[in-house]
């Protein structure tokens, strides 16, 4: 009878010491007007899209459990892309190296007629030299370019900029889980 009495009680206790780590859990939004204005070097494009970016933190100190989620529509381009990517470290107006191929697995794209999109989701995140791919991101150090044959150093451009600090849904379902579970215990130790 005092197993069972003191396993109940012990079993709430690691359920709430587990709760805080796994409610930190927060999506970044990130999104990036995609235009030739923000090209650095002459563009000729009259092209433009949008891009958006979710990064999911995983709540922990570790950023290899992070992932994130990316989306891109371009429309109005003078031909076939030839390449698609994520660049930085470099703030607006500034060329950085590229640092995610959007072309390549695990991204899908589509082009033709002047049009591209690309979608990729639980994509693990690119290193972007000294920094994380977050901190590139949190600091609008990342942008996305799509180059053509007639603009081969970038025909449109985007800066990826913060809009939006989300704490996942499921953080919420774990703390009112966690509350219940303190509720019953609390319950049933009152009618012992």
């Amino acid at each position: 009878m005092k197993i069972r009495s003191l396993s109940t009680p012990l079993l709430a206790l690691a359920a709430l010491l587990a709760l805080p780590l796994a409610a930190q859990a927060t999506v970044y939004q990130f999104n990036a007007t995609i235009n030739a204005a923000q090209e650095v070097g002459a563009s000729s494009s009259t092209a433009s899209g949008l891009a958006s970016l979710s990064y999911d933190d995983m709540g922990t100190l570790a950023v290899g459990d992070d992932s994130y989620s990316f989306t891109m529509g371009v429309s109005g381009l003078s031909g076939a892309p030839t390449g698609f990517h994520i660049h930085g470290p470099a703030a607006i107006g500034v060329n950085g190296p590229v640092r995610v191929d959007l072309a390549a697995a695990p991204f899908f794209s589509a082009s033709g007629g002047g049009f591209l999109t690309v979608f990729g989701s639980g994509v693990v995140p690119a290193s972007f030299g000294a920094m994380s791919m977050k901190d590139a991101l949190m600091g609008n150090l990342a942008y996305v370019n799509v180059h053509t044959a007639a603009d081969p150093g970038g025909a449109v451009r985007g800066q990826l900029l913060l809009v939006a600090v989300v704490p996942e849904p499921s953080s919420y379902a774990l703390l009112l889980g966690g509350l219940g579970l303190v509720g019953f215990v609390a319950r049933r130790r009152r009618s012992l």
